[in-house]
């Protein structure tokens, strides 16, 4: 009873003293149960089943991550829990001395822990079955979700699964705490907080070789990883990723030899306020944490980019989503095959397909025999054909310089080979007005382009300003414009029309189309009508028919769950990550303003006043955060060039907005922990 008492008293000091310690236990805890809450949160939402299918997948693709994020977690606390034991070491050494044996001492770190673990676990569970309730609202807006039906929700499983995850971690770390008192001597426990780390001068040539080493190591990763992206393998990128972090120990090794010597040469700066017992401070912490700050700095990177990029995708979608999804719905039908063109007169092999009605009877013939009149459900349709001729491909509409670019930037060998997609004027611009986009004008010897893909937009671009000429059918066209025009003829999510060559209407007489499109517009507003409409003119599975069929609804579903799937891990994975590197700074810093507090008394009595000595503190704190900080933003900046490579890919790589909401997640938490450090840190060493 009396070693309860004595735990809970401690307990009580920890919550008010450690303030760090239990905002990341709380914090981690709550994280873990939100994300983990997700799939029951949209249960009561009302959603397409599409979209209740993406949501299951990703409640499945949570819940792995969590595995590693309890592991990330698990090695948090535990390294929290030393700090705590670190800073009460005089007080076990007080208990020993007094004739308390290690196994009582053992006995009531273990209650205390116990305590500790599950008044955090409370508070964090708590906390996040509060904050559930509101990010409910992000995933009803993410998921378009009709919230009527929606009320107070609580996760069993979630909560189950954050109370199993923590009760493996809390045992690992009675163990750890128990392990630790076991071996520790009376004299260290006294002794420890006296002790100054032993700085070893490190050889200044071999430290400007070391750090002009991981410069250029860097260097090279950095030029490799996004000089030629596109030719890259995973071996390269695993390879440059190695060199990269290899490299960000070398350097802060290096930096660590470097930084005493450097600022100390600099007299005016050294001597100035108490700036040379800043740097000393700051020399010796670098120089016994190159280890923990390089993982830290490679943590920051990581929530840099995954953050970043996570949300860049949700917000290219969405974007993507409004502007080339203006159609209810989008129905294919295969006239030929790619290969086959029967008005040229070449023959059909065994794969060859081609619809000897297509001039007879159009889509809307075909659904009329399965008995449904499609132009009873729309407000507006438009019905098109889609042609491409065996001797017109992209090298005959590519310039010269483009194709050299071309296949100097996007080695996609045989492309100019491939046969380019064509459509006449009047179609394309009646598709055009019906999807909102810019109609076009041309004369009878003129052609113009389509595209909005934006890495084959450069070289159309190229290709129309060096005023190619054409021969289609047996007529030459020249360019009509200097620029392609945005605009696509199929429902989608992203700027993937990589280029549709328009005609003048009587070019094309004779050809036989390669597809014929019809898009339209439902004459209702209602989502279940939608709904059932979709599923009624569905007849991709008719083997009678190759008809292919493309909802609003189905691209609007895939987007949202990329966009969201996307943008809860990155969240996920992102937030614990800094969460992590934060703590672990800020831990280690109050670690150390706990060794410092002798030195600080010795400051004071040598008539150096509190301002002064906040002023360095804060300083102190400050660069020891800024430190793995600034490296990580420099990776970024290279890590981001290479996202956003492989985003343009997708046709989305808008990065501003993402990079500010990033910047904004940093500051909040990072900042938050920084100056949670600081007050604390402040107030340990002002205690007398």
């Amino acid at each position: 009873m009396t070693l309860f008492k004595l735990s809970l008293s401690n307990m009580k000091k920890s919550l008010k003293d450690y303030a760090i310690y239990f905002f990341t236990l709380v914090l981690g805890v709550a994280i873990f149960y939100i994300f983990n809450a997700i799939e029951t949160q949209t249960a009561m939402m009302k959603i397409s089943k599409d979209t209740r299918g993406i949501v299951e997948l990703m409640a499945n693709i949570i819940s792995g991550v969590s595995v590693f994020i309890a592991f990330v977690l698990g090695f948090l606390i535990i390294y929290a829990s030393r700090f705590l034991m670190k800073r009460r070491n005089k007080e076990f050494g007080l208990y020993l001395l007094l004739g308390m044996g290690k196994w009582k001492v053992s006995k009531m770190l273990f209650i205390e822990t116990l305590i500790i673990g599950l008044v955090s676990l409370g508070v964090g569970l708590l906390s996040g079955i509060g904050i559930s309730q509101l990010t409910s609202l992000l995933v009803a807006n993410m998921f378009e979700a009709d919230m009527s039906s929606y009320n107070f929700v609580f996760s069993s499983s979630a909560f189950v699964k954050t109370c199993f995850y923590f009760a493996i971690i809390y045992v690992v770390v009675i163990l750890f705490n128990t392990i630790a008192i076991g071996r520790c001597k009376l004299i260290d426990l006294f002794q420890r907080g006296r002790r100054s780390e032993t700085v070893k001068m490190k050889n200044p040539w071999i430290s400007v070789f070391v750090f002009l080493l991981s410069v250029a190591g860097l260097g090279y990763a950095y030029y490799q990883i996004n000089s030629n992206t596109t030719e890259l393998y995973m071996k390269d990128i695993y390879f440059c990723i190695g060199l990269g972090c290899v490299c960000t120990f070398l350097f802060f090794w290096s930096v660590s030899g470097m930084l005493f010597r450097l600022v100390s040469s600099m007299k005016r700066v050294y001597y100035k306020g108490l700036n040379s017992f800043v740097i000393r401070q700051m020399s010796s912490r670098v120089n016994t944490n190159v280890l923990s700050i390089s993982i830290i700095c490679i943590m920051l990177f990581v929530t840099i980019c995954v953050l970043t990029s996570a949300l860049t995708i949700r917000n290219g979608l969405n974007e993507g989503l409004r502007k080339y999804a203006t159609v209810d719905v989008n129905i294919t039908r295969q006239v030929r095959s790619s290969d086959y063109d029967v008005a040229a007169g070449k023959g059909a092999d065994e794969d060859a397909y081609y619809d000897p009605t297509w001039d007879k009877r159009d889509i809307c013939d075909i659904y009329k025999e399965k008995e449904i009149d499609l132009p009873s459900m729309f407000s507006a349709y438009e019905d098109v054909y889609i042609y491409s001729l065996p001797d017109f491909t992209y090298g005959d509409t590519f310039s010269e310089q483009a194709k050299g670019e071309f296949l100097g930037d996007q080695p996609v060998y045989g492309m100019m080979d491939v046969m380019e997609n064509v459509m006449t004027v009047s179609d394309y611009n009646r598709v055009a007005k019906l999807c909102g986009f810019e109609t076009m004008s041309i004369k009878d010897d003129e052609y113009g382009v389509v595209a909005n893909y934006k890495q084959m937009v450069k070289y159309r671009d190229m290709s129309l300003q060096a005023g190619t000429t054409i021969q289609v059918n047996g007529y030459e066209l020249k360019p009509g414009m200097s620029k392609c025009q945005a605009g696509d003829v199929q429902i989608s999510t992203q700027a993937i029309n990589t280029g549709i060559i328009i005609v003048p209407d009587g070019v094309l007489t004779g050809v036989t189309p390669i597809s014929e499109s019809l898009l339209a517009i439902y004459n209702t507003t209602d989502t279940d009508k939608i709904m059932a409409r979709n599923e009624h003119i569905n007849l991709d599975d008719d083997p009678d028919v190759r008809l292919s069929l493309n909802t609003k609804e189905n691209v609007k579903a895939a987007s949202i769950g990329l966009g969201a799937i996307a943008s809860f891990i990155g969240l996920y994975i992102g937030m614990i990550f800094l969460i992590s590197g934060a703590a672990i700074l800020a831990l280690k810093e109050l670690s150390e303003s706990t060794d410092n507090v002798e030195r600080y008394k010795m400051l004071r009595k040598l008539g150096v006043d509190q301002k002064m000595i906040n002023h360095a503190l804060f300083a102190q704190m400050g660069l020891f955060f800024l430190f793995p900080l600034a490296l990580a933003v420099i990776h970024s900046i290279f890590g981001l060039k290479f996202s956003r490579q492989i985003l343009s890919l997708m046709g989305t790589d808008d990065m501003g907005a993402a990079m500010l909401m990033t910047v904004v997640v940093m500051v909040v938490i990072y900042g938050g922990y920084f100056l949670i450090t600081y007050f604390s840190g402040r107030k340990i060493i002002s205690e007398q």
